[in-house]
């Protein structure tokens, strides 16, 4: 058990409600044990330090799975010795439900939302490989129309879920980009697509696209096969490969970034001309 509390530290509450509801750290985040084996997308991106409450039990589950999953577990509290410190520091503790929300969508999305305020905001969008479904539910909190795409229904169930607790409204869809059925028929005013590559599919994406609307990408990029994943050639980007594919858009976004596990990743924003 850490010394002394750390509030510079996501703290993540693995207690069951009525004894997080009795009183916790105000900032802390409930994420009971074990529904947080399939909560992960409410946890900040990976790698990051946390700090976990709970049981003797819990705490050893959840630092071993966390471990697994690329997160650094470095301050633990057991339960009794948590709500001493509570006693300690009244003015720290809080009753009821209220719970820091730590999960963050890409900040690739953040900044063009920001710049979408020198502008006219779309509204319908596709998020295509939308995984753990973090950015489809964002957008959503935004007021966007999302349709969520992803071939794996266990991975769409969670994601599901996640917008539930989050209150969030989206389209959540289970089929392939392959199948010709898969895409929403009609036009649409934002692609964003994030560590997901599919070549076979831009050009239908670049008609699919309504004038004056967006492709916002973000995928790993020659170069990162040197970190071990991905090494297939289909799922990695060369430079250039994004402009030159969406060559008659406006190009407001085209660099190359590094994530905070040192893989390289292309970060691209087109906008298709009004006229």
């Amino acid at each position: 058990m850490s010394a002394s509390f750390d509030e510079a530290l996501p703290l993540v509450d693995l207690r069951p409600a009525d004894r997080y509801a009795a009183a916790h750290f105000r900032g802390a985040t409930h994420l009971p044990w074990p529904d947080l084996k399939e909560r992960l997308s409410e946890l900040p991106p990976r790698p990051s330090d946390l700090q976990l409450v709970g049981n003797a039990a819990s705490l050893h589950e959840a630092c071993a799975f966390l471990n697994e999953k690329g997160y650094t577990v470095v301050h633990t509290w057991d339960e009794t010795a948590y709500l001493k410190e509570l006693q300690k520091s009244p003015g720290l503790g809080v009753s009821g439900m209220s719970s820091k929300r730590l999960w963050q969508p890409n900040p690739l999305l953040v900044w063009w939302l920001e710049w979408l305020q020198q502008s006219t905001s779309p509204q319908k969008v596709w998020d295509i490989g939308c995984g753990g479904g973090r950015d489809a539910v964002y957008l959503a909190l935004q007021g966007f129309d999302v349709t969520a795409i992803d071939q794996q229904e266990a991975v769409l169930s969670r994601a599901r879920r996640f917008a539930e607790r989050q209150n969030a409204s989206v389209d959540w869809k289970c089929c392939s980009v392959d199948e010709t059925d898969c895409l929403p028929n009609d036009k649409v005013d934002v692609v964003v697509m994030m560590r997901y590559l599919n070549r076979c599919l831009l050009s239908q994406l670049h008609d699919a696209i309504r004038p004056g609307g967006f492709v916002v990408m973000q995928t790993f990029v020659s170069g990162v096969e040197a970190f071990g994943s991905p090494k297939n050639p289909n799922f990695i980007l060369q430079p250039d490969e994004l402009a030159k594919t969406f060559s008659d858009f406006d190009v407001i976004v085209d660099r190359i970034e590094t994530l905070p596990d040192g893989r390289p990743v292309s970060s691209f924003i087109g906008r298709k001309p009004s006229q």
